[in-house]
């Protein structure tokens, strides 16, 4: 989103909204860093302030940030949780309108960056872009290769991991999965590559890199210590 922003913020108005957390600490389900940062669902505006504010100083972000209030009136209107990507041309309709992420994220917000790019060059609105339902067509081909995984096929597993991280290049946790199957298929440098690649992504469990079994071929090589060694800098903000 930063680099859209820097990319076409003169040419488009550009805005992040935060609205609730997903999977707070407090939540049922929780994510790793919002339990590492304590991040627990606000009940309060301001507390959604502080969150938000945190956010835009941790990840250096320049894009404006709107802050959806406590009735939740802009996530309900657009559907918007967990995250989502939507483009409004000037004519007031919807140019774009993502699936909801993480899986839909990445597919939006690079169709939002062609269409800015087209209207930029000729200074008229583009046709409306409609996306493959990459959400459903994403579920699918987890389900596949959690089978495969389950069956120890990891070079089928691994097939449907690429398929995933095609649709979705950013998606971390799609880059860890291709990690650890190439691991266990014996391909230990490969592993070693796409950890690197989830790292470079933003992937910041080292604790459950440590842990992981499907890492036990290469947990205790000098290499993948470092690279755990670089989560944990990374993520103390440390360079």
């Amino acid at each position: 989103m930063e680099e859209l922003y820097q990319n076409y913020k003169d040419t488009a108005a550009i805005y992040i909204v935060y609205v609730a957390e997903a999977h707070a600490a407090d939540d049922r389900f929780p994510v790793g860093y919002a339990k590492d940062l304590g991040i627990n669902e606000p009940t309060t505006y301001g507390q959604r302030c502080t969150v938000a504010s945190r956010l835009v100083s941790e990840k250096k972000l320049t894009i404006p940030c709107l802050i959806d209030g406590m009735d939740n009136g802009a996530s309900k209107a657009y559907q918007a949780l967990p995250d989502r990507v939507f483009l409004i041309g000037r004519d007031g309709k919807l140019a774009i309108a993502g699936n909801r992420g993480p899986w839909g994220f990445a597919p939006a917000l690079a169709a939002s960056e062609k269409w800015l790019a087209a209207y930029k060059s000729t200074g008229v609105d583009p046709p409306p872009v409609e996306l493959e339902d990459v959400m459903g067509k994403t579920r699918e081909l987890s389900r596949k290769m959690g089978q495969a995984y389950q069956d120890r096929d990891y070079a089928e597993a691994i097939q449907y991991a690429e398929q995933i991280h095609n649709a979705s290049p950013k998606r971390t946790d799609a880059i860890y999965n291709l990690a650890c199957f190439h691991c266990l298929n014996g391909d230990h440098e490969k592993a070693f590559t796409w950890i690197e690649k989830a790292i470079d992504a933003g992937y910041d469990e080292a604790d459950h890199m440590i842990a992981d079994d499907d890492f036990k071929a290469i947990r205790d090589t000098e290499r993948f210590q470092s690279l755990v060694g670089r989560v944990r800098a990374a993520k103390s903000g440390v360079r």
